[in-house]
């Protein structure tokens, strides 16, 4: 767990500065999120890196679940604060990664909305793609 922990933390290292391509590479070629696959659910990732000149990303109560029967794979939930001069949320995150040739990679993530702050709205959403952090 502890190697899946640090790929989490690198993740959100990579995410925060905006590096593009190693934030992609933490996702696997079976990634779903939300009803998209991962080139998709990348693509909108990229459009929000080139608007965004910086972000902040905390994640806080991180729990990670084993995966009965599944060696290679982990489950984790955590509570995620994204901050950005565009707005800020705070979601509860689930996403599941797998082990693949000694590497961590994620192969889903679903996404709940707690709060967002932007231009002084408040809403929810919810997604539906894979289970885990």
């Amino acid at each position: 767990m502890r190697q899946a922990s640090e790929a989490l933390m690198q993740w959100r290292r990579d995410w925060e500065n905006r590096d593009f391509e190693r934030f992609s590479a933490h996702y696997s070629e079976a990634f779903q999120s939300t009803g998209l696959d991962r080139l998709t659910y990348l693509e909108r990732k990229r459009g929000i890196f080139e608007r965004r000149p910086w972000q902040r990303i905390r994640i806080n109560e991180v729990l990670w679940i084993a995966e009965q029967g599944a060696p290679d794979a982990l489950s984790v939930r955590f509570i995620q604060e994204y901050d950005s001069p565009q707005g800020s949320d705070r979601s509860r995150k689930e996403q599941r990664w797998i082990r693949s040739n000694q590497r961590w990679q994620l192969a889903g993530e679903t996404e709940v909305i707690l709060s967002e702050a932007d231009m002084g709205r408040t809403r929810a959403k919810s997604g539906t793609g894979g289970i885990g952090k």
